[in-house]
């Protein structure tokens, strides 16, 4: 069976939201560089049900502060992920904006983003070089504001025709490796650490789902620290959902101990 073809334009109009949450850090002002890697990591953080960021950061006060700070959160974080800079320094660490926007830190916090800095900046890697790059391109939308425009105007039926470049094929050279299909992450309570075998065990043998887990890996805190973040890698996407009765988050009780598990849904 062949897979859909998506074209530019469905792109465009999947990425309404993304493009106006990008207008109004642009507005606020700010750098196009800088605007650029905000989006795609919040975009990136979008992939994570439930998160949905950039809807409330394009209603945001351009002038504001919350804009503002998320704006230096976020550029940060970007070069940290992806440009192999330091952790960012105080009070930056603590994320305080972006952990705002991702209902305060459940999941997400700093610690997170350390753990899983390959995997989220291979996502983000991802989306700046293929979805972004339709999202972003001011040229693309002229020609489809134009064509709407003439659709709109017209008063009998028309016969024109979207541009080329507007119903092309929209085609990903790049996407993240299978593996992270069948990822979940996993949040702890903090103070009440499991350790990859307790997970392993309580899918496996306490649930009784036999061997459906490949890995799992979980943080080496900083002294004086507790692990808080792990992340479990199934054999396949579909034991994943098994596992996670079809769910995209569930909380398990595992040895006394709440147990947070989130799948993860790659950007492609």
């Amino acid at each position: 069976m062949r897979s859909k073809v998506i074209r530019v334009w469905e792109v465009l109009d999947a990425g309404e939201t993304t493009r106006s949450a990008y207008k109004r850090v642009l507005a606020r002002p700010t750098s196009l560089k800088v605007a650029k890697n905000m989006i795609c990591l919040l975009l990136w953080l979008e992939t994570i049900a439930g998160v949905h960021v950039l809807e409330d950061v394009s209603a945001m006060e351009g002038s504001g502060i919350t804009l503002s700070r998320l704006v230096i959160e976020a550029d940060a974080l970007y070069n940290y992920l992806l440009h192999g800079q330091e952790a960012p320094p105080e009070p930056l660490v603590g994320i305080p904006a972006i952990e705002a926007l991702c209902n305060s830190g459940r999941l997400v916090d700093f610690r997170f983003f350390k753990f899983h800095r390959d995997l989220v900046a291979r996502g983000v890697t991802v989306i700046r070089d293929t979805i972004a790059e339709v999202v972003f391109s001011d040229h693309l939308h002229t020609m489809l504001r134009r064509f709407e425009d003439e659709v709109h105007s017209s008063t009998s039926v028309t016969t024109s025709m979207p541009a080329p470049e507007l119903i092309a094929p929209f085609v990903a050279i790049t996407r993240t490796p299978p593996e992270d299909s069948r990822t979940a992450f996993v949040a702890f309570w903090e103070g009440h650490p499991l350790s990859s075998q307790d997970i392993i065990n309580y899918f496996e043998q306490l649930l009784g789902f036999g061997r459906c887990i490949e890995r799992v890996e979980t943080e080496q805190p900083c002294a004086g620290q507790t692990p808080k973040h792990a992340v479990i890698v199934f054999s396949s996407a579909e034991l994943r959902e098994q596992v996670m009765f079809n769910e995209t988050a569930v909380y398990y009780r595992v040895n006394g101990y709440d147990m947070w598990v989130q799948a993860y849904k790659p950007p492609l």
